[in-house]
């Protein structure tokens, strides 16, 4: 469509056509009262007639162009543009700076390279770490688009743009595509984390510990929870307000493992050392070795200053890092989004940070616009002993708060400039970088003058981005809201079953009862459950919808929604309990309910129903530890695993229990829970067999190794040698053991210690089953 202050019409320039209809449409009502007040046509409105005789027009400024530019005044430029100035690379090339001497100085050395001065506002003059007519062209590239504006700006960036209709894909913001893009082109480094042999960093079923700081609305951690689910534990640091942590939205990846701390401030400000302090000590809390990556995703609007938003940025860049270095472990990563790195203070930042640890690199993923500014700095392989860099940073950033004069420069010219590697490396990012900023915003200029102009590459390109990146080609939805019902059927799919959690545990009597449904004791585990004291502390299966919508399986046969907020990860169905957890002895105790899983069908989404016995317990003690936040204020309450002990093991457990006293002076074993001083009393043992009806096993007497029997065809196998359609039906599915779960209910709470006085026959004792336990081991 033509411009109308362009076109004419029957020889009549639009723009008056225009302004005659406005002025034909003018209120009828407005005339008439204006002529009762003694209005005349053609006749101003003051005493004498004197005034304007037409209407002010409101005055409609152009973007940023001049006050009173009339656009007739411009043309139309129908310019071509040269594609192949734009070079694309799938996937992206970059290159690593590798580190390999030991950091070895001190807090007073670093100290001494502080230059003060000034505060700098011009970047024009910066050459010393780039090509000074790159940097020429880019502060002149980025000066056109003063003449433009935000609506041509964005619709031209949109068309030129080749990766501009991959957008945000199925998460918040276009920030969780770009860390999927990173991510990908760094070999899943921070997903799938590893050491320089190449071994998992991740060992002994250990959690995906992550940090996401100046990082609201959240985009990086949800795609790092839509890749990891709950076996990833993140912590959140950003400022309060309306770019908070939006979790609610967090639709591809569930935020439940996600935890979100403000500082000893409570306002997320990042500048302050205490603030970050005390997010480190929280972080530290929860896994004392540090987190395995940390991203940093800080910026702020700069707009009419974008040609230094560098210098605007640096306090920034440097608390980023600073709180990186506190709360990561050794041989953590980290990624920094940084802007322009021209000037000495950012050189100096990323030459620090270059030093405390093994690899850096200075990328610019195909996910971030190419006319901009924007890269990000990647740190790989932390060294350890960085606590003088630490300090010596505090201490710049306490200039920055405290002082009047400026920090330009934190480590000596001449350190890095004898640095010929570091010198290379940064020179050719920036004038690499830098370059193809320029041809990005020449196309976005000529993109506006011609608005016939069009990518048509974005389509391929969106396709093939998203198959590298490893998302799905899909728009971003809410997840449905379902029944339970709903719910259960799609989980449960052919174990749909309405007996499969009717079925009640079948209770110990006497040892008879246990010989008649106990082959081997290496077969068997166990869990300690609680005392039941009301109805909602049964055992039953739990089904959660989403955070915070917890529905349990009554006695009636109905889901029921908890009472108490627990906050499960969305698509879960597990076997457990509600129990109290105390705290402190008599009068003074405090108690609290907690949720203890026994065992789980599926646990986040992730189906572990058919998983050995031992395994489905370990997925669940990390499921647990992952959801739990024991240091979080609020009323949420925590949710365990219980602990899964081998039937041998029996005299053991009963030793790891100690006597308390509760707050009605009643002395009773409690079973210590977790390293925050918490017990609870066991009030029975419920029981659960690894190995299929099928099978069973034993020791053998000629090899004392563990053979499994195999009752349909009477025939032994060692587990070394065995074929692999026996080992596909060797273990017990969540529904096989489930179904022949046992039940030893201590009825008489004193029972344990006092045995001998109180002999019950619908009881088993401990000595019995030791006894028995003894006979089975010879077996």
């Amino acid at each position: 469509m033509e411009d109308t202050n362009f076109s004419e019409e029957n020889g009549e320039p639009m723009a008056k056509k225009i302004k005659t209809e406005w002025v034909k449409s003018y209120s009828d009502k407005a005339f008439l009262m204006m002529t009762r007040m003694g209005y005349e046509k053609n006749k101003g409105l003051g005493k004498q007639n004197q005034g304007r005789l037409e209407p002010i027009i409101a005055v409609q400024q152009d973007g940023r162009k001049g006050l009173g530019l009339k656009a007739d005044e411009c043309q139309i430029s129908l310019e071509s543009w040269d594609n192949t100035s734009e070079v694309i690379n799938l996937p992206e090339k970059f290159s690593w700076l590798t580190n390999d001497s030991l950091l070895d100085w001190s807090f007073d050395v670093l100290k001494s390279d502080i230059i003060l001065g000034a505060p700098k506002r011009t970047i024009d003059d910066e050459c010393l770490y780039c090509d000074p007519i790159i940097l020429k062209n880019i502060l002149e590239a980025k000066s056109e688009f003063d003449k433009l504006n935000d609506a041509e700006l964005r619709r031209s960036r949109a068309r030129s743009n080749p990766f501009e209709t991959i957008r945000s894909s199925i998460f918040l913001n276009r920030a969780a595509v770009k860390m999927a893009n990173i991510d990908s082109m760094c070999e899943y480094m921070f997903t799938n984390p590893k050491d320089k042999n190449g071994t998992t960093l991740l060992q002994n079923n250990e959690l995906l510990y992550f940090a996401d700081i100046c990082a609201g609305p959240g985009g990086f951690s949800e795609y790092i929870l839509y890749r990891k689910s709950w076996e990833a534990k993140g912590f959140g640091f950003t400022l309060r307000g309306p770019n908070d942590f939006k979790l609610d939205k967090f639709f591809a990846g569930s935020p439940e493992s996600f935890h979100t701390y403000y500082g000893i401030r409570d306002d997320g400000n990042i500048f302050f050392k205490d603030n970050q302090d005390s997010f480190a000590e929280y972080v530290l809390k929860h896994c004392k070795s540090g987190v395995h990556f940390v991203m940093a995703d800080g910026g702020f609007s700069v707009e009419g200053q974008e040609n230094i938003q560098e210098i605007l940025s640096k306090q920034l860049y440097l608390c980023q890092c600073l709180t990186a270095l506190k709360i990561l472990r050794v041989n953590g990563s980290f990624l920094c989004k940084m802007f322009d790195l021209f000037t000495p203070f950012s050189i100096g930042l990323i030459y620090l940070m270059y030093k405390c640890f093994d690899k850096i690199s200075i990328l610019k993923p195909n996910s971030s616009r190419p006319a901009n500014s924007e890269r990000y700095l990647v740190c790989k392989w932390k060294k350890p002993n960085t606590d003088s860099i630490c300090k010596y940073l505090d201490h710049v950033n306490d200039i920055l708060n405290e002082s009047n004069d400026d920090v330009l420069e934190i480590v000596k010219r001449e350190n890095i400039v004898s640095d010929q590697a570091f010198l290379d490396y940064i020179v050719n990012s920036n004038n690499e970088i830098g370059q193809n900023q320029i041809v990005g915003l020449k196309k976005i200029a000529a993109y506006c003058r011609n608005t016939q102009l069009k990518e048509t590459k974005q389509s391929e390109i969106r396709k093939r981005c998203l198959e590298l990146w490893g998302l799905p080609d899909k728009l971003r939805q809410a997840p449905e809201s379902k029944t339970p019902e709903k719910l259960l059927e799609e989980i449960l799919g052919d174990w749909n079953d309405k007996l499969l959690f009717n079925s009640l545990p079948n209770e110990l009597n006497s040892t008879e009862h246990l010989h008649s449904n106990i082959n081997s004791i290496y077969d068997w585990y166990f869990v300690p459950i609680g005392r039941g004291e009301t109805n909602v502390n049964t055992y039953s299966m739990f089904l959660c919808k989403s955070k915070g919508s917890l529905f349990r399986y009554t006695s009636s046969r109905k889901w029921e929604p908890v009472g108490l907020m627990f906050e499960g990860s969305p698509k879960s169905l597990f076997y457990g309990e509600i129990v109290y957890e105390y705290t402190g002895e008599g009068r003074t105790q405090t108690r609290i309910s907690a949720l203890h899983i026994i065992d789980a069908i599926m646990l986040g989404g992730i189906d572990i129903r058919r998983l050995k016995l031992s395994e489905r317990s370990r997925l669940c003690q990390k499921y647990a530890l992952s959801l739990n936040k024991p240091y979080k204020e609020g009323n949420c309450y925590p949710i365990r695993s219980k602990c899964l002990y081998g039937l041998r093991d029996l005299n053991k457990f009963f030793n790891d229990m100690r006597s308390h006293v509760l707050k009605d002076n009643s002395t009773r074993l409690g079973l210590s829970v977790s390293f925050e001083n918490k017990f609870f009393v066991p009030g029975g043992i419920m029981l659960f067999c690894e190995i299929s009806h099928n099978f069973f096993s034993s020791i053998s007497h000629s090899t004392q190794k563990l053979y499994y029997f195999d009752k349909r065809t009477r025939t032994s196998y060692y587990k070394i040698g065995m074929p692999n359609e026996i080992q596909n039906t060797l273990y017990a599915s969540f529904r096989n053991s489930y179904q022949r779960r046992l039940l030893w209910k201590w009825t008489n709470l004193m029972q344990v210690e006092e045995q001998c006085e109180h002999r019950e026959t619908n009881l088993l004792y401990r000595e019995d089953i030791t006894t028995f336990l003894c006979n089975k081991d010879k077996v």
